[in-house]
């Protein structure tokens, strides 16, 4: 996966407007207060927890919170601003740069499918080069095309659930997996609507990408009513921070822009998400964080990255 012309010209520090959601009606529906669990805040991590075996101490929340803290930190803290943009990145998914824990950049991804164990469904799948990466010796060029051709996002939050002792879930190289258990009330997260759910620390936010037959919460409740197997595309970030007095979340992902980025969101009076929602439905590319085709440089307004077919907020059980 690159790295698109119109992810660059974001990056070069172009400052991005009209990103907030659309205004709710004016008879919203009723919003789902956050869990009670103490502070909004994520705990602190300072420093991050460089150490790569599992964390045990604390909440569930809490341990999800500090594995994907300590992956964005490893990747020298990437991120997105809430305006979309992408502010900083230091090194992508194919690269021989030394991450802070001394892993190099493609080794650490290798290390995500097979800590996760996704890698095996691959290689189940027969998915060509996902064997030689499960190999002691995976320096191979089948397993760099295999990282390269394959979306690992998923296999990060199942490697991120692991590392944090969280039991019952069901660890997938696809996020539409554990989104389907969510909304059949299994597993360790319950599927809830964005629009109307506080998040708090140790939910995650997903969108579905490359369709325009689902759009939204709505779409999603449609189509997996329609298709109880339902296989799609999608995209899930960690929410790791919630500050409702400054109307600020934060959100952890992999292989968004080829790296674990932290993403910078708004949020509204009632504690609410603002996920901006694409222009059009039409991705530019099928890379996990692709754009509409609207934008373009006489566009800017369209091409946050934070524009996203937002369709679920899995709130964890039992923070």
């Amino acid at each position: 996966m690159r790295v698109s012309n119109w992810m660059i010209a974001l990056a070069s520090g172009v400052v991005l407007a009209g990103c907030a959601s659309t205004p709710p009606p004016k008879k919203a529906p009723p919003v789902v207060s956050a869990p009670s669990n103490g502070s909004s805040q994520a705990p602190a991590v300072t420093p991050p927890v460089i150490p790569s075996g599992p964390i045990y101490g604390g909440s569930t929340a809490s341990r999800i919170v500090q594995v994907a803290l300590r992956e964005n930190y490893n990747w020298y803290q990437p991120f997105i601003d809430v305006n979309g943009g992408l502010r900083y990145q230091r090194t992508t998914e194919s690269e021989k740069v030394r991450l802070a824990d001394g892993t190099t950049s493609w080794e650490k991804v290798v290390t995500y499918w097979r800590n996760s164990g996704t890698l095996y469904s691959m290689m189940d799948s027969g998915i060509s080069g996902a064997s030689t990466c499960q190999s002691t010796s995976y320096s191979s060029a089948e397993c760099r095309a295999f990282l390269l051709d394959n979306p690992w996002s998923a296999a990060f939050i199942s490697y991120v659930m692991l590392q944090a002792g969280v039991t019952n879930f069901n660890t997938s190289p696809a996020h539409i997996d554990y989104i389907r258990d969510a909304y059949n009330g299994s597993g360790p997260f319950l599927m809830m609507n964005p629009a109307t759910t506080q998040p708090s620390p140790g939910d995650m936010v997903c969108y579905v990408r490359n369709t325009r037959a689902i759009i939204g919460y709505e779409g999603l409740i449609a189509a997996f009513s329609n298709n109880p197997s339902l296989r799609q595309a999608a995209h899930c970030d960690v929410v790791v921070k919630v500050d409702r007095t400054a109307k600020l979340m934060e959100t952890v992902g992999g292989n968004v822009l080829n790296g674990v980025t932290l993403r910078k969101l708004r949020l509204d009076d009632r504690g609410i998400a603002m996920l901006p929602r694409p222009v059009g439905f039409e991705a530019a590319g099928d890379g996990e964080d692709a754009g509409d085709s609207s934008c373009t440089p006489a566009n800017e307004n369209n091409c946050s990255l934070n524009r996203q077919n937002w369709a679920a907020l899995l709130r964890l059980r039992t923070p």
